[in-house]
């Protein structure tokens, strides 16, 4: 095996990471600021006024009536609240990191996907990859026990697109657009729910633990490999995932599948500190694709 830089293939197998984030201040508006009273000049001459009636106040606007961008959001607020799968994710992520709460919605109203019937769970994969690009590093570092129960999840997701579409796992695999998965995240909520919690979780525990590891040496991925040659996979598989290095003839779609569930298999079974080194490299490198 070559030096540890080349094996960012390793990457892939945390693509969708929940390293995620949050609705915070998305439904809040911003308040209009009152004018400083002015104050009269130096000894004004006084003059003689015409009282003049006050205008009424206007009524306030009906839904209908406000303006196009609230409309918006309040649709998209209404589609989430038809998701409570999605109510513990959204809490926290609203709790934790609201700007990125912001930057996925405005991601998603560019798209109009408060007209779809999977907007709750589109949005999600916008506030899952706006976190996963400017907080994933922190998910990187932390503790063993919160990569653990990410990685878990990962696989639980990755088993059931196996069982169910093969090309679409490989697309999830290869980092999918969020609109190729969004119509199995919506048969799948509590799944794609958990997964995204505990990548939210995972990134919390960094910021705090900011555990520093060392890279994943050599011997870490001969082992690694070693593991999955031992559960079944072969050679070509094996130095796809590692080195990128694509075989001939290709692997099918259902064989890279499964390849991807041996590769965590065996990931799982590696001690911990290798295994913590491997699965902080993963999450560090999406961060910076």
């Amino acid at each position: 095996m070559g030096h540890w830089k080349h094996h960012i293939r390793i990457a892939v197998l945390a693509a969708a990471a929940a390293l995620a984030a949050a609705f915070g201040s998305l439904f809040l508006s911003s308040g209009s600021q009152k004018p400083a009273p002015v104050e009269p000049p130096l000894a004004a001459t006084p003059v003689t006024t015409i009282p003049v009636a006050a205008e009424p106040e206007a009524a306030p606007k009906t839904p209908d009536e406000a303006p196009p961008d609230q409309q918006k959001l309040a649709a998209l607020k209404d589609k989430l609240a038809q998701a409570p799968e999605y109510a513990a994710f959204l809490d926290k992520l609203r709790a934790l990191y609201p700007a990125d709460g912001d930057d996925a919605a405005k991601a998603a109203l560019a798209q109009n996907v408060e007209s779809r019937d999977d907007a709750a769970d589109l949005f999600v994969s916008f506030a899952v990859q706006s976190l996963r690009r400017d907080r994933g590093v922190m998910g990187a570092k932390a503790g063993g026990a919160a990569l653990d129960r990410f990685f878990d999840t990962h696989e639980k997701v990755l088993k059931q697109l196996a069982s169910s579409d093969s090309a679409l796992c490989v697309d999830f695999l290869n980092g999918a657009p969020a609109d190729r998965s969004a119509a199995f995240a919506s048969a799948h909520r509590a799944l794609m729910a958990e997964e995204a919690l505990a990548g939210l979780e995972a990134i919390d525990d960094g910021a705090h633990k900011k555990i520093n590891r060392e890279a994943p040496s050599a011997a870490d991925f001969d082992d690694l490999e070693k593991l999955m040659l031992a559960k079944g996979m072969d050679k070509a598989g094996a130095s796809l995932l590692l080195d990128g290095k694509t075989p001939d003839p290709p692997l099918s779609d259902a064989q890279q599948c499964q390849n991807g569930v041996t590769y965590l298999d065996a990931m799982k079974a590696l001690p911990d500190i290798q295994r913590y080194r491997l699965y902080a490299l993963a999450l560090e490198v999406m961060a910076h694709e």
